[in-house]
């Protein structure tokens, strides 16, 4: 029988592109994902799922076409929106080829996974998710790497699957060890980061209806169509709140020795990012 997986990791848009330059990388930050996912392989946390956002590819042209809202004002598909849904793939699975491709000159085994066609959604809800792709992929020895994307939808034609919106899926059906975000950014802060007066909160307790203390605030970009850091924290909320604490969840910073630690020990010490967790009162 297959070992759980070790560790779910999210690799940011933001932090492996320059996410208001059209299609632009951030070359040296994918370099340093690419050597921390070694490190994972090389210390024997080898069953590591590695999910990336698209940043600045994809969100672009999904905006520019309303891939996000589909059909959902009730008219047919287009073939404006088909080509918007093409125009979106077409970049975030570039974006993918890249992210494996440095991985695999790391000497990470790493396998691309793109979601379209195996994933489904009704109303934006996941209705069917390739689970077993991915767990064939683990089983066979390989990381899998999947990104956000587009994906058909039931009632809307097509909408944009999150690479958050993934993880939760994952995490849910196979109980990882721990899920890592790296980000641009510390962690969470209790404001936007660039706001005065912000500061980074090193620790958030999830309550048995979801609550959170503290209580912190989000923005995203206007052509953000996922939801930004404000989607990142409601899903980490989701996956410890789901699990009673079973699977924690690390938000820091990908550029940072942090980073490191969070993924090979699930720990984090004050100032070096942020680590939710459950309390059951």
């Amino acid at each position: 029988m297959a070992a759980a997986v070790d560790c779910i990791l999210k690799l940011g848009g933001s932090a492996l592109t320059q996410k208001n330059q059209f299609e632009t990388l951030k070359t040296e930050s994918l370099r340093r994902a690419a050597i921390l996912v070694s490190l994972l392989w090389e210390a024997g946390e080898r069953r590591c799922i590695i999910v990336h956002g698209a940043g600045s590819f994809g969100h672009f042209q999904a905006k520019e076409f309303n891939v996000a809202l589909g059909t959902s004002g009730g008219s047919a598909a287009s073939d404006h929106l088909r080509q918007g849904l093409c125009l979106t793939r077409l970049s975030v699975t570039k974006l993918n080829h890249v992210v494996t491709e440095q991985l695999m000159n790391t000497g990470v085994p790493a396998v691309g996974i793109s979601p379209f066609g195996t994933w489904q959604t009704k109303n934006k809800n996941v209705i069917k998710a390739g689970i077993d792709a991915v767990k064939n992929v683990l089983d066979a020895g390989y990381i899998p790497v999947l990104h956000g994307d587009c994906t058909l939808d039931l009632e809307q034609h097509c909408c944009i699957l999150s690479g958050d919106t993934i993880i939760e899926v994952l995490a849910k059906t196979l109980s990882p060890k721990r899920v890592v975000f790296l980000t641009d950014v510390k962690g969470i802060y209790s404001c936007p980061p660039d706001t005065p007066g912000a500061r980074l909160v090193d620790s958030i307790v999830i309550g048995p209806e979801r609550t959170m203390e503290p209580t912190v605030f989000t923005s995203a970009l206007p052509h953000d169509s996922t939801g930004g850091m404000s989607l990142k924290l409601q899903t980490a909320i989701n996956i410890v709140s789901s699990s009673h604490g079973s699977i924690p969840v690390l938000i820091c910073k990908l550029d940072s020795e942090a980073a490191i630690k969070a993924c090979l020990t699930g720990e984090l010490k004050e100032g070096e990012g942020t680590k939710l967790s459950f309390m059951d009162t």
